[in-house]
């Protein structure tokens, strides 16, 4: 991820923030991603990947 994509995240979460949004699926996004932290939605995606192919 660029720096101009983690600057497009910090605008989301600090948008949420104001309008009291902290539950969100796209909250808990924004904030992993600027705490440096993976993002949730690709780590899920993998895990799911994974359980796929041992399925099969």
């Amino acid at each position: 991820m660029d720096q101009v994509e983690r600057d497009n995240w910090q605008r989301v979460l600090e948008a949420l923030e104001a309008a009291g949004d902290r539950e969100s699926g796209f909250y808990r996004r924004a904030q992993a991603i600027c705490n440096g932290e993976p993002d949730p939605l690709l780590e899920q995606e993998r895990q799911d990947q994974e359980k796929r192919e041992q399925s099969a």
